[in-house]
């Protein structure tokens, strides 16, 4: 059996943003550093570090996610 397993594909949301070049350029170079294929994985795992680590956030989720109605 091995170790890791690929990620499952997921439904994809193509965004548009506009940042400072001199932060882009570091982000290019920190893909680079770190092995990022694609910008994309850098954005995506960079976010998924923020909503997991700020607990503030996690607090305010919790309170304002609407419940699905269960039918």
């Amino acid at each position: 059996m091995s170790i890791i397993k690929p990620k499952p594909k997921q439904e994809r949301t193509q965004i548009r943003i506009q940042i400072d070049a001199h932060i882009l350029s570091d982000i290019t170079r920190y893909c680079d550093y770190a092995g990022f294929k694609k910008q994309d994985e850098f954005f995506e795992e960079a976010a998924l570090h923020i909503l997991t680590k700020d607990k503030d956030f996690k607090e305010w989720k919790d309170a304002n996610v609407q419940p699905i109605n269960a039918e």
